[in-house]
C-alpha cells in the first residue's frame, strides 16, 4: 500500500482544526502522513498543530512567518511530501473514515493520475445540508469541468509518477483552484470521478461560496481570461455553469442523509 501525503494548509482555524485532523486519524487507510503548514495564524491553530503532532508520529506541521496565501502552503508543502500520492483537505473540512482507502482502491484499480469524488455540504455547527450533494462524472475533461466546476479541493488525489507536482498560483487572485486544473485539462489530463459522499465540505459564515452571485462574478472572469479558448466558446461555457447553478438550486440532488452522517459519526465526537 503507498504512503498518501496529506496536504492541509492552515490559517485561523482553531474551532475546526482538531474535528478535521481526527478525521485523517480515523481513516482506515493508515499508510498516510499529514502536512500542516500554518500560515502565520493570529489564533491557537499554530499550537493546537503542535499538539496534535506531539501525539501522532505521521503528523508534521511547518508554520510561515509571514502570512502567503493558501496557495503558497500547499506548495510548500507538496514539496516536503514523501507519498506518492498527495490528497488535499481544507483544515475546516471532514473526511469519512474509508475516503483515503477507497480512493486509492479506485486509481490503483483503474490506473488513475487525478481523481475527485462526490461531497456534501455542512454549516459552521456540522450539521449537514439538506440542500443536496455535488455529484461527480466519471470522467472529467476541460470541457465538462468548464460547464460544472465540480471539483472541490478537498476531494483530491494524485499519482506523482503521473502527474508533475501541482504548483498553485501565489498571486491571490480569482479560483485559484480553476487555475491548476484547468491548465492539466489543456495538456490532456483528465480527472475521474469516484461518486460517493466522502468529504463534508464547510460553508462558513462570511466564506464567498455563500455569495452565488460573486462566485458566478468571478468564475465569468476567470473564463474570460482563458484566452486558449475563442470567446464564444468561454461564454458558452459560462452560460452552461450559471445554468447548472440554478438547476442545482431549484432541484438539488437527493441522498440519503443518515447513511451519510454513519459514515462521518466518528468525527462528531471525541
Amino acid at each position: 500500500m503507498e504512503r498518501i501525503s496529506v496536504i492541509m494548509p492552515l490559517y485561523n482555524c482553531a474551532q475546526f482544526l482538531e474535528q478535521t485532523v481526527k478525521s485523517v486519524q480515523r481513516q482506515t487507510y493508515s499508510n498516510w502522513e499529514l502536512i500542516i503548514v500554518d500560515d502565520a495564524s493570529k489564533d491557537n491553530s499554530y499550537q493546537i498543530a503542535c499538539r496534535l503532532a506531539r501525539t501522532d508520529p505521521r503528523i508534521h506541521v511547518l508554520r510561515n512567518t509571514e502570512n502567503k496565501g493558501v496557495a503558497a502552503c500547499r506548495n510548500i508543502a507538496q514539496q516536503k511530501a514523501t507519498g506518492r500520492y498527495i490528497a488535499f483537505l481544507d483544515s475546516d473540512d471532514l473526511w469519512s473514515k474509508n475516503k483515503l482507502r477507497l480512493q486509492y482502491l479506485f486509481m490503483e484499480r483503474k490506473n488513475i493520475a487525478l481523481s475527485h469524488t462526490a461531497y456534501a455540504y455542512m454549516n459552521e455547527q456540522g450539521i449537514i445540508s439538506n440542500t443536496g450533494r455535488n455529484t461527480v462524472d466519471s470522467v472529467l475533461n476541460l470541457d465538462r469541468y468548464m460547464k460544472t466546476t465540480q471539483i472541490n479541493i478537498s476531494t483530491v488525489m494524485f499519482d506523482k509518477e503521473k502527474v508533475p507536482l501541482l504548483h498553485f498560483p501565489e498571486d491571490r487572485q480569482l479560483c485559484e483552484d480553476a487555475r491548476v486544473w484547468m491548465p492539466l485539462m489543456h495538456k490532456g489530463y483528465q480527472f475521474h470521478g469516484l461518486n460517493k459522499v466522502l468529504t463534508l465540505y464547510r460553508i462558513r459564515t462570511h466564506q464567498l461560496s455563500r455569495n452565488k452571485f460573486r462566485m458566478a462574478q468571478n468564475t465569468l472572469i476567470r473564463y474570460w481570461h482563458e484566452k486558449q479558448l475563442p470567446a464564444p466558446l468561454r461564454l458558452y461555457y459560462f452560460l452552461h455553469y450559471a445554468i447548472n447553478g440554478v438547476r442545482k438550486r431549484i432541484r438539488p440532488a437527493r441522498f440519503n442523509i443518515r447513511f451519510v452522517q454513519e459514515r462521518f459519526l466518528d468525527n462528531f465526537h471525541s
